[in-house]
């Protein structure tokens, strides 16, 4: 794990399997449910795997952080996701991936979005007869794409009833049934490795100079946005003037580089203010503000709350 993300970890601790289906739950707007998540209304599961829906949910989710995997398929409807530096649609017959530790978090879903979610740890499939290193490899995304993949007819009805499988054996319990799901877990993964690979394959013939450095910022905005708030400090790093960055930016996300480099930040700010038990002061120096009016200012210009009032929200 990155240094960064220890530390973050540190600051705010990483939702667990538990606190990320009270997430889901707490965003519910209807009682609907196709499946999974009736099965943990009690939230007295504290397992290393869980399978859910979140039909009716909220229309966005504040940033979160998690000490697990999540696969998450979509089956209708539509919403924006924002893993790490990567935003995307997610959209009806496509799956995404979220590591541990990675921000993320969600918006503009639609009222019939339904998603299926696998969320699991990585200890969960050592337990199986595959060996750690063919799961790490099955676990390991390319961090130069989006964790998200379109799938065709064949993988899309493969990995929706292997997810659906894996919620029945659930309900089925008895001898051997956590050996079966993880098998079935790892067959999920094989099934979206390869339709990663035929994405990746038509992915690489688009990309072009502008794509390549645009994602090089992100991935610097990522890793350096604790420290480094300028866009020539970033175009400095990439070797280029700060003018050609922001053009380069500007075409081929619609913003500028800096609004990216002040969303990872505000971001994070969600984050700790929501998850941690800092101060607003201390999570200003932490985020390496001036003073506390200083965040205070930059947060509510980006949100319309000041930090109180966003904290006084999250928690209702």
């Amino acid at each position: 794990m990155p240094d960064s993300l220890t530390s973050h970890a540190a600051v705010a601790p990483m939702l667990g399997i538990k606190s990320t289906i009270r997430y889901y739950m707490s965003q519910q707007k209807s009682a609907q449910q196709t499946f999974g998540m009736n099965k943990y209304t009690s939230l007295d599961y504290g397992g290393d795997f869980a399978v859910l829906s979140n039909e009716g949910g909220a229309t966005h989710g504040s940033p979160i952080k998690t000490d697990h995997y999540a696969l998450i398929l979509c089956l209708r409807g539509s919403s924006t996701k924002t893993v790490g530096q990567f935003t995307f649609e997610v959209q009806p017959q496509t799956v995404h991936f979220i590591s541990p530790g990675v921000i993320n978090s969600y918006e503009n879903s639609s009222d019939d979005l339904l998603l299926y979610m696998l969320l699991f740890k990585r200890e969960f499939l050592y337990e199986s007869f595959i060996s750690a290193s063919v799961v790490d490899n099955l676990l390991q995304m390319n961090p130069d794409y989006p964790p998200m993949y379109t799938l065709d007819d064949a993988s899309f009805k493969a990995i929706r009833s292997g997810l659906e499988k894996i919620s029945d054996e659930f309900d089925r319990g008895g001898a051997f049934h956590l050996n079966i799901i993880r098998l079935q877990t790892l067959q999920l993964l094989y099934e979206m490795n390869r339709a990663c690979e035929a994405c990746l394959l038509s992915f690489t013939k688009n990309m072009n100079r502008q794509y390549q450095l645009t994602h090089a910022f992100r991935m610097l905005v990522e890793e350096s946005f604790l420290t480094k708030r300028t866009v020539s400090e970033y175009a400095d790093q990439l070797n280029i003037s700060a003018k050609h960055l922001s053009e380069s930016v500007k075409k081929e996300t619609g913003e500028s580089a800096l609004e990216i480099i002040h969303r990872r930040l505000l971001r994070e700010a969600q984050y700790l203010l929501s998850y941690s038990s800092l101060s607003i002061k201390e999570i200003a120096e932490h985020l390496k503000f001036d003073t506390a009016s200083h965040f205070s200012r930059f947060f509510k210009l980006k949100t319309g709350l000041n930090p109180s009032q966003y904290v006084a929200d999250a928690s209702l």
